[in-house]
């Protein structure tokens, strides 16, 4: 396809053609991904966050009007894609607490065999946690054991809050894929 500006290409893509989309797609992949990388960090949420901003470009590519680039249309889409998943990562982080909370009350005093349990998951999570990145593995160190605020783990680790809750997110992501 030969070298189309943006509204030329947003008008083929309009007409549903496929190819001029996957042009748009090798164009700004690049440029977007490192932009979500460096506020996400993972790269597989990045990966699908970029994913998700052009998935949204093809549904809405009827309801848009670009009248002259697409970049800054791309980019407030990915923006705004960045600040939901920040969004549901805290309240799963909020689930999961509640969860860990309920758990802690519901428990009674523990068989023998259930404490052995316990205990050889508590090596394994240990052991997990030893080999996250060391800003994570002290953020959610930080919090689970020490069970100190993000306001105080942010001024303990020189970090903004945001960073810190995006560890700990990151840390409980770690923990989750290794415990499916």
């Amino acid at each position: 396809m030969e070298q189309l500006d943006d509204t030329e290409l947003f008008t083929r893509i309009q007409a549903d053609d496929r190819y001029a989309f996957s042009e748009l797609v090798n164009r700004y992949s690049d440029i977007l991904f490192r932009f979500i990388q460096r506020r996400v960090s993972c790269i597989e949420d990045s990966e699908d966050i970029l994913q998700e901003v052009f998935v949204s470009l093809w549904n809405q590519r009827l309801h848009i009007t670009i009248a002259y680039s697409l970049y800054p249309y791309l980019f407030q889409t990915a923006k705004y894609k960045i600040i939901d998943w920040t969004i549901n990562e805290q309240k799963k982080i909020v689930r999961a607490e509640k969860l860990l909370a309920n758990f802690q009350e519901e428990s009674t005093s523990p068989t023998s065999e259930e404490e052995l349990l316990a205990k050889e998951l508590a090596q394994l999570i240990d052991t997990e946690i030893e080999k996250m990145p060391t800003t994570m593995k002290s953020a959610f160190s930080l919090s689970r054991k020490e069970a100190m605020s993000i306001k105080d783990i942010a001024s303990e680790l020189a970090l903004s809050e945001q960073t810190v809750k995006n560890n700990i997110s990151l840390a409980l992501g770690w923990l989750k894929l290794r415990f499916k």
